[in-house]
């Protein structure tokens, strides 16, 4: 359904924009349960918030991604449509224990993503895209009203051909418990045939070669940034933690009727982490980065078609 409704795909990376987190793996298509499992041997932590250096972290994370239509509406004199699509995502993360009572990094992270899209048709080729999703982020220490993550966006979409696409617009969020309004944008330009190159901004950048249906071999760089409540007694203020990762890896993707399997690898470049404190005044202040050193990763996934793909 996606490939033969470009408009369609497009609205569904306005998802990935306003929620503030791209699982590592593109968005499954719509009626698609995908699990993928993402590992990242020990590294280096260095802490600027306490000055801690000398520790190691290993990092395993799982994510789940499913996505669905509400309803369908094709005005067939004008061909414009007017559907409504959900998307329910959720992440957790297992950093290890606190090495001593300096380290601030929470050893659980959990994410929890619901999401509701209105695509209208303004014109032939523009569309109008709204959005409204509530997330729970935590530490899974203690829960209150800040670790509810709301959002929602207007953005206009321009499907200009089969291949190329973009959107503009605005969103407002609560990532620091105040409100945060900040501009959106959508890119898309992709080839078709066995070599394909794919650019979704700004979520990822990819380059892919299919031999044949059931086989997919993929070099991708993908941004990842999500904001957690934690809770934390060395700087208690310092409750809002950004983390922010770039990927770069390899992976194969072998298609069947129902299911989809991959495997792949590549090298973590960034993984940092920010600790802020609430409040519009404390929204653009300087605040250190946390980082975890660059590092080999291994992932795997799976994705099952309540539908069996058509040939």
């Amino acid at each position: 359904m996606l490939k033969k409704n470009p408009l369609l795909k497009s609205m569904l990376m306005v998802l990935l924009i306003l929620s503030a987190t791209n699982v590592f793996s593109q968005l499954p298509p719509l009626n698609t349960i995908d699990i993928n499992t993402t590992y990242v041997p020990e590294s280096k932590y260095r802490q600027k918030d306490g000055d801690l250096q000398n520790t190691e972290k290993t990092q395993k994370r799982i994510d789940l991604g499913y996505s669905f239509m509400i309803s369908n509406k094709v005005d067939t004199s004008t061909r414009k449509m007017d559907n409504w699509t959900a998307m329910l995502n959720g992440s957790y993360t297992w950093m290890g224990k606190p090495s001593n009572e300096h380290d601030l990094m929470p050893n659980r992270l959990f994410s929890t993503q619901f999401a509701v899209v209105n695509y209208h048709s303004i014109s032939r080729k523009w569309g109008m895209v709204k959005v409204v999703q509530l997330g729970l982020n935590t530490d899974l220490r203690k829960f209150d009203i800040h670790d509810l993550f709301l959002s929602g966006g207007l953005l206009f979409i321009k499907n200009q051909s089969s291949r190329f696409s973009f959107g503009f617009g605005v969103f407002v969020a609560n990532a620091t418990n105040a409100p945060l309004v900040l501009p959106a944008v959508t890119f898309q330009l992709r080839s078709e045939g066995k070599f394909k190159f794919n650019i979704d901004l700004p979520t990822e950048v990819s380059s892919a070669y299919e031999p044949n249906k059931k086989m997919e071999l993929k070099l991708a760089l993908r941004f990842r940034n999500l904001s957690y409540d934690v809770e934390n007694k060395l700087s208690p203020k310092k409750r809002y933690l950004n983390y922010m990762e770039l990927p770069l890896g390899l992976e194969g993707k072998w298609k069947s009727k129902r299911f989809d399997f991959t495997l792949g690898g590549g090298y973590m470049f960034i993984r940092n982490f920010q600790l802020k404190e609430g409040g519009i005044k404390n929204m653009f202040k300087s605040t250190p980065t946390n980082k975890l050193n660059g590092n080999i990763y291994v992932n795997a996934g799976i994705s099952y078609r309540l539908k069996p793909a058509s040939k």
